[in-house]
């Protein structure tokens, strides 16, 4: 191995000048990237450049490795000057699906692989295995999406009314009040609870099945913080009260921030935050954090997780939950609306499962909602927090410590200023999506390997 060559590479910054929406901000938003994958991705691709440097035969990166490269040549400089420091112009060789490249580009990956394996040791799976971040999760897409079965669901419950009528009356007309009101509230509790529990065991059993080197077991402190709340500003809260902490910002009599002589910087994200400051005397945080929730160092954050969600939510696991629930809670709804019909219907008083029915189809709404967040807010904080981090990790990683506890470890002059925003509820209108005003795209079509002069 050529160590002084390889050395060169590591060092390699892609982010010089550090800017805005500079290289690895733009490769994690445009591909819904967390903040690990996208790191480990770049790492990837310097490994796979110095093959491609140090190799007389063609090599080929992964779809993955090649949608960073593909990246890094949208910025040019910085490419002639990856080149120039290699010593070596790598081209880049597309793929045209021919038949008679075909066995080139084959050889071309098990070489590739040959040389990484001598070299480097193992390929992790998450990079070279798999063509998107989300195949690591080894899930199914479903055949339908939940807003078509919702649609089949209501029509079959209007459809199924009358036969369940015929069949519930003969009962009904023996259970007399308050017996049924009482017996119908009890069921709806224990149904509700078992669903929880049933809900939790099979979503724990989902994320065991993932990838164990997939981005889901390698998230960012921060990451889980936004999973557990599904709040931005939380991620923005914890990356300013380490300023705070180390003195960077200092939070005047009035309750408006500045930034000190002393700056520590230690991420993008404070970066960021410093960055903004600077453009102000002195800010108030509420100021601060719509600034911070513009950005896109914050709003890959919510943009890479939120895909996750969605990705997750049109699985054929996640689908076959999602029917099961509802199927349940439609007959629990069901028995209550024929009670109701049959009362009407029967000239008794039906006040009572009038206002119990309305209440359960709000409460279902709520609880459906809720279930579509729950792998986010509850199933994968839960398995950080019992099973991913050690002791030794919550000792001596402040960020941990907030995922666990929250506001309570953050810095006592600035708790006041969090729970002003948490009252006035400052960010209305996050982005929640890939920048719009970024220019071009990455190219699309994949590369069959790389040459060089």
């Amino acid at each position: 191995m050529n160590k002084e060559l390889w050395d060169k590479i590591l060092k390699f910054e892609f982010d010089n000048p550090p800017s805005e929406y500079g290289f690895s901000i733009r490769l994690a938003n445009e591909n819904f990237w967390t903040k690990e994958f996208t790191e480990l991705s770049i790492l990837e691709y310097k490994k796979f450049m110095f093959l491609a440097a140090t190799s007389e035969s063609m090599v080929s990166p992964s779809e993955i490795v090649d949608t960073v490269w593909h990246q890094h040549l949208i910025f040019t400089q910085s490419y002639h000057d990856f080149c120039n420091l290699i010593n070596k112009q790598i081209q880049h060789i597309p793929s045209t699906h021919n038949k008679e490249e075909f066995d080139k580009f084959r050889r071309a990956k098990e070489r590739t692989k040959i040389l990484y394996t001598d070299i480097f040791g193992e390929q992790p799976n998450a990079i070279w295995e798999y063509n998107n971040m989300f195949e690591s999760l080894n899930l199914e897409k479903s055949k339908f999406k939940i807003r078509t079965f919702l649609i089949i669901g209501i029509l079959t419950f209007i459809l199924l009314t009358v036969p369940s009528y015929f069949l519930l009356k003969p009962i009904y007309i023996k259970i007399h009040n308050p017996f049924f009101v009482i017996g119908y509230i009890t069921l709806c509790l224990a149904t509700f609870i078992g669903l929880e529990i049933y809900n939790r065991n099979k979503l724990k059993k989902i994320v065991n099945s993932f990838d164990k080197n997939s981005f889901i077991f390698q998230l960012h402190p921060f990451e889980v913080v936004y999973l557990k709340t599904q709040k931005i500003e939380n991620v923005i809260n914890g990356t300013v009260n380490e300023l705070i902490d180390n003195k960077t910002i200092v939070i005047n009599t009035d309750d408006s921030m500045k930034l000190s002589d002393l700056k520590e910087i230690k991420s993008k994200e404070q970066q960021q935050t410093v960055t903004v400051l600077d453009e102000f005397e002195k800010i108030f945080y509420h100021t601060l954090i719509k600034h911070l929730a513009n950005k896109p160092i914050f709003w890959n954050t919510s943009n890479s997780l939120d895909a996750f969600q969605k990705y997750f939510n049109k699985s054929k696991e996640f689908g076959f939950l999602f029917y099961t629930n509802f199927a349940v809670l439609s007959i629990l709804l069901m028995l209550g609306f024929i009670r109701f019909t049959s009362g009407v219907l029967r000239e008794k008083p039906v006040l009572q499962i009038l206002i119990i029915s309305i209440i359960l189809i709000i409460i279902i709404i709520a609880y459906l909602n809720r279930f579509t967040k729950l792998i986010s807010t509850k199933t994968i904080p839960n398995l950080y927090r019992t099973e991913i981090l050690t002791k030794e990790q919550i000792e001596n990683n402040w960020q941990w410590n907030y995922f666990l506890f929250g506001s309570s470890v953050l810095s006592t002059a600035f708790i006041p200023l969090v729970n002003y925003i948490d009252r006035n509820n400052s960010i209305n209108n996050t982005c929640g999506s890939s920048c719009a005003n970024s220019c071009g795209s990455s190219c699309g079509s994949s590369c069959g390997g790389c040459g060089g002069n």
